[in-house]
Parts: C-alpha cells; sequence; structure tokens
C-alpha cells in the first residue's frame, strides 16, 4: 500500500508532458510583452539613434533597472529585434523598419491597437461571450501599412488595376468598404484616374476619413455613412463591395441588386470577401479564423459555389471568381457586368 501511495504522490510531482504545449504559449506571451516594453520605453527608437551602447548607457539613458536589464536585452536578441556590435547593443539588421517610430512599416501602434479595448484580441473572452459590445475607447491611429486590412485591400485594388488597364478615362468608382478606408485608399493609389465614393460602416467612419486625408486623397475620395442598402445616387462604372456583405448576409440579394442599380451601362460589380467551408467546417489555420472574426465581428459568407448565382438573377452578365490568396487565407472575388443599354 505504501509504495502505491508513494508512487501516485511521484506521479503527481512529474511534469506531464502536455505542459510542453502550454510552456510554448505563456512564452508566446511573454516575447509579446518583451517587444511591447521595448517599443513603450523608447529603447528601440534610442538605441536607432546611439547604438552600439552598452547596458549602463541603456540603463541610464532610458532610465531602466540595471539589474534585469540583461536579461531583457537577451529575450530581445533572442527574438530577433536586436544584435551586438563593439560590445554593444544595436537593432538587428532591418529592424528599424518595424520597431522604430516614423518608418511606414511601424508596428508598435499595431500591438497597442490589439491591447485597444473595441479590438477583440484584447480579451478574447469577452469577444467570444454571448453579451460582447465593442468598448468605447479611443484606438491608436494607424498608418496604412499597419492597418489590417492593408494587405487585402491593396491586392484586390492591384487585381482592379490590371483588370481595367484597357478601360479609357476617369473611372467613377463606389466602394463599400469593410476596411475602415483601406480600399478606398488602395484604389486612390492604384487608379489614378478614378474618381472614389466610399461608404462605411457607422463604427468605420472616423478612421476611414483619417486614412484617406493621410494619403492626400480627399480630393478624389469621399467617404459617407451607410451600407449597401443605403439609397444613393449617381451612376458609377465600377462597383466594390470589400467585406460589406457580412451584416447584410439575410438581405445579400438586396444588397447586390441595390448596388447594380447604381451601375452604368456595361459597369462591373466586384465582390471580395471570405467564405467559409463547406457545413461551416473548419481546417488548421484557427488563429486565422479568429483574426478574420475579429477584424469583422461577423461569420463569413456562406456557399461559396452557388454565389455567382447571384448575379444572374439581378440582371448581370459574365459572372466569375478569382480567388485572392493573403495572409488571413483566400478571399474569393466574384464579379460580373451590367449589359449594355440595348441588352438591357
Amino acid at each position: 500500500m505504501e509504495l502505491k501511495v508513494h508512487k501516485s504522490v511521484m506521479d503527481q510531482l512529474n511534469e506531464p508532458q502536455a505542459m510542453a504545449a502550454i510552456r510554448r504559449v505563456s512564452d508566446g506571451y511573454k516575447s509579446f510583452q518583451a517587444l511591447l516594453a521595448g517599443f513603450r520605453c523608447g529603447l528601440f527608437d534610442w538605441l536607432a539613434q546611439h547604438g552600439p551602447a552598452a547596458r549602463p548607457d541603456i540603463a541610464s539613458a532610458l532610465d531602466l533597472r540595471g539589474a534585469h536589464l540583461a536579461g531583457f536585452l537577451q529575450a530581445l536578441e533572442d527574438l530577433g529585434a536586436l544584435s551586438r556590435a563593439d560590445g554593444g547593443y544595436v537593432l538587428a539588421d532591418g529592424m528599424d523598419q518595424v520597431l522604430c517610430k516614423g518608418n511606414p512599416w511601424y508596428q508598435g501602434a499595431v500591438f497597442e491597437d490589439m491591447l485597444a479595448g473595441s479590438n477583440g484580441w484584447s480579451s478574447l473572452d469577452r469577444f467570444m461571450s454571448a453579451s460582447w459590445t465593442a468598448a468605447e475607447a479611443a484606438r491608436p491611429a494607424l498608418a496604412p501599412r499597419q492597418h489590417p486590412f492593408f494587405g487585402e485591400a491593396d491586392r484586390l485594388a492591384s487585381y482592379l488595376r490590371d483588370h481595367l488597364a484597357a478601360r479609357q478615362g476617369a473611372l467613377r468608382v463606389l466602394c463599400f468598404d469593410g476596411g475602415e478606408g483601406q480600399l478606398a485608399v488602395a484604389l486612390c493609389r492604384q487608379l489614378p484616374g478614378a474618381v472614389v465614393t466610399a461608404v462605411v460602416a457607422e463604427q468605420g467612419l472616423e478612421q476611414a476619413r483619417a486614412a484617406v486625408a493621410a494619403s492626400g486623397f480627399e480630393q478624389r475620395c469621399s467617404v459617407r455613412r451607410g451600407s449597401a442598402l443605403t439609397p444613393l445616387e449617381g451612376e458609377y462604372d465600377l462597383g466594390v463591395l470589400f467585406h460589406a456583405l457580412y451584416p447584410l448576409r439575410r438581405n445579400t440579394n438586396d444588397a447586390l441588386a441595390a448596388v447594380a442599380g447604381r451601375l452604368a451601362p456595361e459597369g462591373e460589380l466586384f465582390c471580395a470577401h471570405w467564405f467559409c467551408l463547406e457545413a461551416c467546417d473548419t481546417a488548421p489555420g484557427g488563429l486565422r479564423d479568429l483574426d478574420k472574426a475579429v477584424l469583422t465581428d461577423s461569420h463569413p459568407m456562406c456557399h461559396v459555389e452557388t454565389f455567382c448565382e447571384r448575379f444572374g438573377k439581378i440582371g448581370l452578365l459574365d459572372a466569375d471568381r478569382a480567388d485572392l490568396h493573403g495572409e488571413y487565407g483566400v478571399t474569393k472575388l466574384h464579379f460580373a457586368r451590367k449589359p449594355e443599354a440595348s441588352q438591357e
């Protein structure tokens, strides 16, 4: 009996193999905190100006605790943020582009955005709760290349630029932008002759207007509040729905018909959205699925295999689709054109 009790106690003292997986997760959190501390204490900007620098000089300049500085700097070196040269610490080669303020790809603001109360990643348990509402909290201003929708928007705008290369004259573009103005900015950048009307939901309106202003496109791009179901005036050569249909999924056909109704003869309609797998199943890559959930606060669209049929029901022709591969997986791009006036 004593041997059995002793074995039971020893089994409890031996670390289970499952701890290795948990430790990898907790180490990831600690790595995030180490980089965040580097941003917040000004270490990276200071080293860009003063490196190589010895530990005592770093501690004195930034008012850091010397007793713990060696481990802190070593952790950042392990992460690839720092390296050593001439007996001191410097930023690793090329890391100034993502670690120092003033660079287009600076990631300090991205880290702060993840921690903002309005971002689901700041408290995923709260985001997953049925009672979730985004906190009314100020969000850091994100430059275009820092915004999580930048890559998505730029790929779509590049595709449209190539697709429309043969078209003559200024394009009138109606853009329903679910990316807080990122597509509107990308369209202005990729289509120099385009005049863009961006329609943005209330929660993204301030960010969209700021993005357009910061990019210098206010003369070519107007931003207004609304959705694809909002009555609009005017006629457009190109209509684009960019991650804007999720909250309208029960009225998808009505939304598509409303946008198609604003197209000029031979105008084209493009819809770029994420779609779930068959039966809303999942596959490896769950963090990217959560990224999409946090970004849209919605479930992806369903039934990609029948989406093109919707275009025919509203009188559009030549429906087709393409895949745009990006950091969140595959964006499904569906498109069709309005008939010539003589065909209507």
